[in-house]
């Protein structure tokens, strides 16, 4: 059976990203070239059906550099190395210089 303008087909619709009832909009001799989506009212090229591939996700420029630090360590090494031991309470030089400087502030 040929298809004619308005005929309904399925196709798949970007806007509704599925596979959805659509009418023949425009035809060059006997094959389907724009079709209408029934539920969105999208205009778009006849797909013949096909959903598209899926993109993969782009990485970020940390991302890549990540992957091939990794790449380039071999299997035994563990990712994350623990830090150095850091003190967090203040030497009583830092302490003292740190008084001196907050006494010359409030100075009226």
């Amino acid at each position: 059976m040929a298809v004619r303008l308005g005929d309904i087909i399925d196709d798949h619709c970007n806007r509704c990203h599925r596979l959805t009832d659509h009418s023949v909009v425009a035809m060059v001799g006997d094959d389907v070239k724009k079709v209408r989506c029934r539920t969105c009212n999208n205009e778009h090229d006849y797909r013949h059906g096909k959903v598209p591939e899926k993109k993969k996700p782009k990485l970020s420029a940390y991302e890549e550099v990540l992957a091939s630090i990794m790449a380039s360590k071999p299997a035994g090494t563990s990712a994350a190395t623990p830090p150095e031991k850091v003190s967090r309470t203040p030497s009583r030089s830092g302490l003292a210089a740190r008084t001196r400087s907050s006494s010359k502030r409030r100075t009226h």
